[in-house]
């Protein structure tokens, strides 16, 4: 291979599965990417990529020189990282992604305790709904165990949900509000469809948006009990009922276990989620 900076294009494209992805990811534009691994297939008398049903996954020609330009990339990043930390004048990056309701209940009242602890590093948050690998972040809280794969895991901890209501609302509605399709498989979801037996009335993308519906009509709704519980105008639905205990997870690339960034960041998450453990058990489910 004459270019070694095609080992970027090959890294980015098996880490995203899309060629806007890989783009977005190299700070360049899809085709740029698509004629970077046009030329090394042509180099390698192959395809380095082929198209399936989940995204462009790498042909077995180019797996190994996938997992080399991974290992040096991972290495190279901890050796950057340890002199930043030690460098005043310098930021070390991180790109977290979570689903968006472990970031607003989770990390961001986290971040706001915990300004010092990360000290001299940039956090960039973003939306993960899926169940979809690392992609471009260089750490991933996902919903249940990740695969098996180069990747380090933690358990972090649990969230729980629970059906909610406002306060001032029939507890005897049989209507009720719901994540849209693609999250029918969610456990908060199937509370719903047990409980009412019945599909949603209305369907939303995001728990976000869940708890908006139920303020504005008083349906019930699934919602993390500790976003219910600090709020003053929501009740559990059914006292009776127990919350679903849902297990997040921290994954990275194995190549990073020794980046002194990436150790402190996945402490301070580990650390957000015992804080919240200890809210969710401490605190009292609201009286109608």
């Amino acid at each position: 291979m004459d270019n070694w900076d095609d080992l970027r294009f090959l890294v980015a494209l098996s880490r995203t599965g899309t060629m806007t992805a890989a783009a977005k990811m190299l700070g360049t534009n899809t085709a740029t990417v698509s004629r970077r691994i046009d030329r090394l297939s042509e180099t390698l008398g192959e395809a380095a990529f082929v198209k399936t049903a989940s995204g462009w996954q790498p042909s077995p020609s180019v797996t190994k020189l996938i997992e080399l330009a991974q290992t040096f990339d991972g290495e190279l990043q901890s050796t950057l990282n340890a002199r930043d930390l030690e460098n005043p004048f310098t930021e070390a990056a991180i790109s977290l992604g979570a689903p968006q309701i472990v970031t607003t209940q989770v990390l961001v009242p986290g971040y706001a305790r915990s300004l010092n602890e990360l000290n001299g590093i940039t956090l960039t948050f973003s939306d993960r709904l899926l169940r979809e690998g690392l992609g471009e972040h260089d750490i991933v809280v996902q919903m249940g165990a990740p695969e098996a794969g180069r990747i380090m895991t933690r358990k972090a901890g649990t969230l729980n949900f629970n059906f909610f209501r406002t306060v001032s609302a029939d507890s005897a509605l049989d209507d009720w509000i719901g994540l849209s399709e693609t999250f029918e498989n969610v456990p908060a979801q199937q509370m719903g469809f047990e409980r009412f037996r019945r599909p949603p009335r209305v369907r939303v993308e995001n728990f976000a948006a869940v708890n908006a519906l139920v303020h504005a009509t008083g349906l019930p709704g699934p919602l993390p009990d500790i976003m219910a519980l600090r709020d003053p105008e929501l009740t559990y639905l059914d006292q009776s009922m127990p919350s679903y205990p849902a297990e997040f997870w921290v994954m990275y690339h194995e190549t990073r276990r020794s980046d002194p960034v990436m150790r402190r960041v996945v402490d301070w998450i580990m650390s957000c989620f015992s804080a919240l453990e200890r809210e969710q058990r401490t605190s009292v489910p609201k009286s109608a």
